[in-house]
């Protein structure tokens, strides 16, 4: 992992919707039992909602092996 702030973004497929960064699915949405959470894809990836909207909308917090990325 580079010292660089990586690129988070969200991302769909038309089916299913995923947290990218640097091009690397980390998280999917969850559904069924899972939904309303972020389902890890990548070790030491997390991805939580922030519970709270910023000025574009609804935020997330993304960790890498519990340190804060975005």
């Amino acid at each position: 992992m580079s010292k660089a702030k990586p690129r988070c973004k969200i991302v769909s497929d038309g089916d299913d919707i995923f947290v990218v960064v640097d091009g690397v699915k980390i998280a999917k949405r969850g559904c069924g039992p899972q939904a309303k959470t972020w389902v890890s894809l990548e070790p030491g990836w997390r991805v939580l909602d922030s519970g709270k909207v910023g000025h574009r909308g609804y935020e997330i917090v993304v960790e890498y092996d519990s340190v804060r990325q975005q």
